[in-house]
């Protein structure tokens, strides 16, 4: 089974949370496998009542596979004949088992402190003087994320390596120096270190002292993920030749063509061509405004916006998934920073770069056409059947439209996602916090209950909630939220330090 390259709950997370409770306190175990302890839970009409100090989470039965309930005693009550009978016996559920009551007490206890240690541990090393450092065959990794977690990156990203350049036939010097990943523990962290302007969530620097810099999103690691595996095709293609600067129809269009890519965990293996549904969904609303992007121009630019990262990405899909175009595109890639017969000009210190009129040459050439128009028109007719296959397009196009500032548009694409039917529940928080920045904190408080509703035990989005019902008005009950989402992450200084100052996260 594929999946896109990788998305779990941070392991070290699942653990404080399911191993926090206390003797004699009640259970509860979510069919995705996380599994807590509650000092209390109480059976409610369609789910159960998680009782905490600052307040209550309700979770409904349909995503929970087994619940232990305690009755005044603090003793379990069995829901069904099998559970008494195990009960009977002197067993306890452990991780979908049923053991005996000591064995669970003494693994609870052991991965309890395990848990305890590695959150201790990852605390001390998110000051960046006191950074993570690891080198792995082609990269040099300094961050504060947790180790562990860090190193399933480290997997990813030299699988990555030796994919591309066996396909593009790069050849890499022995002796190019390893690329310096720096790799932070959430976005605040990330600008406050790397010095990255607002807006940019992770960049490739070719210049000297040559580095890759991005941070770890806990409630988006698909993101991430985009963020990381565009970013390094930047350095990947810049090994082609050092000194060269590639345009950006070529350069950001193909680190996107690489940024949908999938990820087998067993084979170690990667699938290329998938389509990049938030950049169609742009596509799809230039094409019903008969807004088509012509190529020649589209060479010729020497900046991209949103929309261009999107033509761009359709153009590079397009000839990369075309039988007849695909390996000459490959060579005339290539070509721009390798080929002799091409003219190059000075671009600005040693670097050298290719203009407009030369790339639009250079790429008939290689393509074997007299002109461009052919190719515009089999292009265009491609983009028009490209399709949709869920909302989650309009998801990604909504939160790339909100990094771009393009505020209606974010806004529509969430409500379009949301009318497709998404469970999404990072969809509807994210929706919610633009609400807030809208001047709308009443839907936005419907927007981050339904969050909660689809994943009840994600404190970021209580945060949110309580934030909203503040400027909502609700003074009282949007404390009492923020209270209840520091009671569910009590080990999250980023966490912590919103829920002392009102931030509504800037996409």
């Amino acid at each position: 089974m594929t999946i896109p390259f990788l998305r779990r709950i941070p392991a070290a997370l699942t653990l404080a949370c399911g191993l926090a409770g206390t003797a004699g306190a009640d259970a509860i175990q979510f069919k995705d496998g996380r599994s807590y302890e509650v000092s209390k839970i109480v059976e409610g009409e369609g789910g159960y009542r998680l009782i905490y100090g600052a307040g209550e989470v309700f979770v409904k039965k349909e995503l929970v596979s087994l619940v232990l309930m305690s009755d005044a005693s603090g003793n379990f009550v069995p829901k069904t004949d099998e559970e008494r009978a195990n009960l009977d016996k002197g067993l306890v559920p452990w991780k979908g088992k049923w053991v005996a009551k000591a064995e669970r007490d003494k693994q609870a206890a052991k991965e309890a402190d395990e848990a305890k240690k590695a959150m201790e541990e990852a605390r001390k090393h998110q000051e960046w003087r006191d950074r993570y450092i690891d080198e792995t065959a082609h990269f040099r990794f300094e961050y504060t994320i947790p180790k562990e977690k860090c190193k399933e990156y480290q997997v990813l990203m030299e699988t990555y390596f030796t994919e591309f350049t066996k396909k593009w036939g790069i050849r890499v010097d022995p002796k190019q120096k390893k690329l310096l990943v720096c790799f932070y523990h959430d976005q605040e962290y990330y600008y406050q270190v790397s010095g990255a302007p607002r807006g940019a969530i992770g960049y490739f620097r070719f210049v000297e002292p040559i580095e890759l810099n991005f941070y770890y999103d806990r409630n988006d690691e698909r993101l991430t993920l985009d963020v990381m595996f565009h970013e390094t095709n930047h350095y990947l293609t810049h090994l082609i030749n050092t000194k060269f600067h590639y345009p950006p129809w070529v350069n950001e269009s193909l680190a996107e063509y690489y940024g949908a890519s999938e990820w087998d965990p067993v084979k170690k293996k990667m699938s290329i061509g998938h389509i990049q549904e938030g950049r169609l969904v742009n596509l799809i609303d230039a094409v019903k405004a008969d807004e088509m992007q012509g190529l020649e121009e589209m060479i010729k630019m020497e900046q991209f916006d949103a929309l261009m990262y999107a033509w761009g990405w359709s153009f590079v899909h397009f000839l990369m998934e075309h039988k007849k175009y695909s390996a000459p595109f490959q060579k005339f890639y290539l070509a721009l920073a390798q080929d002799k017969n091409v003219s190059r000009q000075p671009h600005f210190a040693e670097f050298m770069k290719v203009g407009g009129d030369e790339q639009i040459r250079v790429l008939k050439q290689y393509l074997g056409l007299k002109d461009l128009k052919g190719l515009e028109k089999e292009w265009h007719e491609y983009v028009k059947g490209l399709k949709l296959t869920s909302h989650r397009g309009y998801e990604e196009a909504a939160q790339w439209a909100d990094r771009w500032g393009m505020k209606i548009k974010a806004g529509r694409f969430y409500r379009t996602a949301i009318a497709e039917g998404t469970k999404n529940p990072q969809t509807f928080d994210n929706f919610g916090e633009w609400l807030q920045r809208d001047g709308n904190p009443a839907e936005a408080v419907d927007m981050h209950r339904k969050a909660i509703e689809l994943d009840p035990m994600n404190a970021y989005y209580y945060l949110h909630l309580g934030q909203a019902m503040e400027s909502a008005g609700d003074k009282e009950g949007g404390e009492a939220m923020k209270k209840l989402a520091l009671e569910l992450e009590p080990n999250d200084p980023w966490l912590a330090f919103q829920a002392k100052n009102t931030i509504i996260r800037a996409k």
